[in-house]
């Protein structure tokens, strides 16, 4: 036996390897309520992914510390070990979830990395999702759910239909028969956008011609407001209201969003686009969906062009051509400077973000390059744009 503990944020993980029978059982209590003291006010929670069996000694362990914690949980149970808490009715007592099964990537097709994973082609009708977290359960439910409500409102959406454990953290399996990416359809011809252009704004615009109720995603336009607010002590002040003022006076809106709108997300399957990556879903007024969208093809590799070609697999040349005849198609207009304005009213969006996150992260090497870059632009805009809306 062999137990080992992590705090993350608010959660006391306490991992036990082995066996816990009656020869050990006095032992595992005392490791575990040492471990439990020092750690009170954490919620607890069993991770039994190398636990081979309990017996009814180490049951009454688990128990006492339900008594302690009422919200104890314990994960990863294998399928004998469950029988175990299920025949003694524990698990009408504890949330006692079963282990997931392994699935390892080694080898696999790389697609796309984002911000919280990776995604990879399994075989010709799966791909996989891992995820960089220890504990991404939360997250991946969350996704699931906003997968799940994107579909019944009409959206072509690939819902996960599975969770496995990848290495030491978590994926989701996805049915995507013979589907490629837009990414890969820009890699394998860069010199002709038009096709992947119209299935990038095709899915866009789908996704904006629907409504959501109140409460049922995040309102981007509150999220917005907290990175000018955090920004505002870092730029000037007459800059700072003019940038509270322009997010203040963009009236609330329902329109669905993505959130995260770049090509590693559009799946192309028999001819049609379809949305994946759904942990980001969140409603408001579209100039916010254009903000995200700028930093992803411009914005986080203007210092650094290099930045393009690990996330997306294309150049930066290619990713400002392909941006720039997405703006064109999904305004509906070729009119350079209607287009420009509205570039202009995303670069606010998207420098306010990117200035937040490089003073975050002041250790990061280019992070001094990049706030400084980020004022310079966004003095230059709050010079010129009036209002955020088009």
């Amino acid at each position: 036996m062999n137990i080992t503990y992590r705090v993350d944020k608010d959660i006391l993980y306490i991992a036990i390897e082995g066996r816990i029978d009656a020869s050990n059982a006095s032992a595992a209590e005392e490791a575990i309520f040492s471990i439990k003291n020092d750690n009170k006010e954490k919620h607890t929670v069993i991770d039994a992914d190398k636990l081979e069996y309990i017996s009814s000694a180490g049951l009454r362990v688990v128990l006492k510390l339900r008594k302690e914690d009422p919200q104890l949980a314990v994960i990863n149970v294998a399928s004998e070990v469950y029988e175990i808490f299920d025949m003694t009715g524990f698990t009408e007592m504890v949330t006692v979830e079963k282990a997931y099964p392994r699935m390892s990537v080694e080898g696999c097709e790389f697609i796309a990395k984002g911000a919280n994973g990776a995604v990879y082609r399994y075989d010709d009708e799966t791909i996989v999702k891992t995820y960089f977290a220890k504990d991404a359960l939360p997250e991946i439910k969350q996704e699931r759910e906003n997968a799940r409500r994107a579909f019944v409102l009409g959206i072509n959406t690939a819902i996960p239909y599975g969770i496995v454990r990848v290495g030491d953290s978590y994926g989701t399996v996805t049915e995507l028969l013979n589907a490629t990416s837009v990414t890969h359809l820009i890699r394998k011809n860069p010199d002709d956008l038009t096709l992947a252009v119209k299935y990038y704004v095709d899915m866009l615009k789908s996704i904006h011609a629907i409504e959501v109720e109140d409460g049922q995603v995040p309102d981007m336009k509150e999220t917005a407001l907290d990175w000018a607010n955090f920004v505002a002590d870092h730029i000037q002040e007459d800059q700072a209201k003019k940038l509270l003022a322009l997010i203040e006076a963009v009236p609330k809106q329902n329109t669905l969003m993505h959130g995260d709108y770049h090509t590693n997300n559009i799946m192309v399957q028999n001819g049609e686009p379809l949305l994946i990556d759904m942990d980001t879903l969140c409603m408001g007024h579209p100039v916010f969906e254009l903000g995200s969208m700028f930093n992803a093809f411009v914005g986080y590799s203007e210092l650094d062009h290099q930045n393009i070609i690990n996330f997306m697999g294309y150049n930066f040349e290619t990713a400002g051509k392909f941006w720039n005849m997405a703006i064109k198609m999904y305004l509906g207009t070729e009119d350079e400077a209607v287009c420009q304005s509205v570039i202009e009213k995303a670069m606010v969006i998207g420098y306010t973000r990117m200035l937040r996150r490089a003073i975050r992260r002041p250790n990061e090497a280019d992070s001094p390059a990049k706030i400084a870059r980020c004022k310079e632009m966004l003095q230059m805009l709050l010079g010129k744009v009036d209002t955020l809306l088009f």
